[in-house]
């Protein structure tokens, strides 16, 4: 079906990515850098390589390096005799929300694994009602650890420990924001002289 929908272009990819790259986690220096790889592999261009992507960008080359870098790290291209080649491009845009579930059934597997034996429906409602009333998956894993270093396998308790910890601000309920950086008065900041 997708290589049905792309032979006919039906679905502006590059609008897909803009539109997606948040929730894809990709930065606006990624974003920028995958549509062009985008449009080249398009124009059915055969060599892409960081110096053709450099003539087009305006990032310097050690951005590029950086961002390519990241690139490569999560994915999304590949190096194949020194051209820069889309990892499954249009899968991956088109089929995030599949990964999404797949990793809430790890939480169930996880569970399971720890008890040693299947959970039943109304404990993977438990779960389920959770993950939806904010509680962020590595929290819950983090009260499953807990629990399971007392000895005991049981949600009431691991819900006892979400509740405490809420309470008691030692987590915050919701996913832990990053530490603030410091933040440089604009008249003593020179930009260039970062790197």
């Amino acid at each position: 079906m997708i290589k049905y929908l792309t032979d006919l272009e039906c679905i502006q990819f590059e609008r897909l990515l803009l539109l997606r790259s948040k929730e894809l986690s990709l930065s606006d220096q990624e974003s920028h850098l995958l549509l062009l790889i985008y449009t080249f592999s398009s124009l059915r261009k055969k060599m892409i390589t960081p110096t053709l992507l450099l003539q087009y960008s305006s990032l310097t080359p050690q951005e590029m390096d950086h961002v390519l870098e990241s690139l490569l790290h999560k994915k999304w291209i590949s190096n194949k005799n020194g051209a820069i080649c889309l990892n499954n491009f249009i899968k991956r845009l088109l089929e995030k929300e599949e990964e999404v579930v797949e990793e809430k059934m790890n939480l169930v597997d996880v569970f399971e694994e720890e008890f040693g034996r299947p959970l039943t429906p109304m404990e993977l409602e438990s779960i389920k009602e959770w993950v939806q009333g904010g509680y962020s998956e590595e929290m819950i894993y983090k009260a499953l650890k807990e629990a399971v270093k007392s000895n005991v396998s049981s949600l009431r308790y691991i819900e006892g420990i979400l509740i405490n910890w809420a309470q008691n601000g030692i987590k915050e309920r919701y996913i832990e924001e990053k530490p603030k950086e410091r933040v440089v008065p604009e008249s003593h900041y020179h930009w260039w002289e970062d790197e």
